[in-house]
């Protein structure tokens, strides 16, 4: 703990100060393998073609520590699909430990139990209460996660949403599903990206406007919503600038990005990006007192 209130601050004089750009956080793409087909996954998201094998994921692990970072988020496809040989993901945060990672984040569907994960925080994707999440995931697969979520006892488990066209109308009801359950510490909230091949599910900037007023409503309303009020109003800015630079993209072909790989795709997907991070971040660098406070209680809470 006394590494990362001392690291916390120095990456923030570097970044904010001296104008370095250095990762704070590292997305890492472990295996393209997923038990599930969502409506608003790209088809790289499940090729099902590749998992990258221990010695890799070692390399690029030590590659984004020397960068800067020090949180590491795994990813898919459906990380806790990984495996090689007799490794499995768990034997990937205790690498990620011995590095010198402070913390490591599990992303999860939620379909595979995950009582056992060394993860030091769960974020479990939610996208709708109840059939309005079987619309987005697949049938039975809101009942699947409820029954991991409330069966894990991780103390760290957060759910986060991407609110789209098909489950807008679940937005409270799932807000309130965070609430009512002791198994979830939070709830972080997103808004669908209109990735390639999505399009049709991305809400009109009217919508969004009205969805990001309701969400800052609820939170009001003491709601466990994550996202901060100054995070969230930058949201509401189309084609606000990005310091998505603060995390550190590796793909699942190697490929090492110094940020989000939405900037290498044609069309205005960072200007209608989605991720409630990239407020937050914008935030956080432009000094917002909640985004700060916020920042460091997930950090070093």
């Amino acid at each position: 703990m006394l590494k990362e209130a001392a690291y916390m601050p120095l990456w923030f004089f570097q970044s904010r100060i001296l104008g370095k750009k250095k990762p704070l956080q590292t997305v890492l793409f472990i295996t393209d393998y997923c038990n599930l087909r969502c409506k608003h996954c790209t088809p790289s998201g499940h090729l099902c073609s590749h998992t990258k094998s221990y010695e890799q994921i070692k390399e690029e692990l030590i590659y984004s520590y020397q960068q800067g970072s020090r949180f590491v988020d795994f990813e898919g496809g459906e990380p806790t699909l990984w495996k090689d040989g007799d490794k499995s993901l768990n034997d990937l945060y205790k690498l990620a430990k011995e590095i010198g990672f402070f913390s490591c984040t599990l992303t999860t569907n939620g379909q595979r139990p995950f009582g056992d994960t060394l993860a030091n925080s769960v974020w479990v994707s939610v996208d709708g209460y109840q059939d309005y999440h079987d619309k987005v995931r697949g049938e039975g697969t809101f009942a699947t996660l409820d029954k991991n979520i409330r069966e894990s006892g991780h103390p760290a488990l957060s759910i986060a949403m991407a609110i789209n066209k098909l489950n807008r109308p679940s937005l409270r009801d799932t807000v309130n599903y965070a609430k009512e359950n002791p198994a979830i510490k939070s709830i972080a909230l997103n808004i669908h990206t209109p990735f390639p091949g999505t399009e049709e599910l991305t809400l009109s900037l009217e919508e969004r406007h009205q969805v990001i007023d309701e969400i800052i409503q609820l939170k009001k309303e003491g709601f466990p919503i994550m996202n901060t009020v100054s995070g969230l109003k930058t949201m509401k800015k189309r084609g606000f600038k990005k310091y998505c630079w603060v995390c550190n993209y590796i793909m699942i072909d190697g490929q090492r990005l110094p940020s989000c790989p939405g900037y290498l795709l044609e069309g205005n997907v960072c200007d209608d990006c989605g991720f409630c991070m990239s407020g937050e971040m914008y935030s956080v660098l432009h000094l917002k007192p909640d985004t700060i406070t916020a920042g460091l209680s997930l950090r070093l809470g």
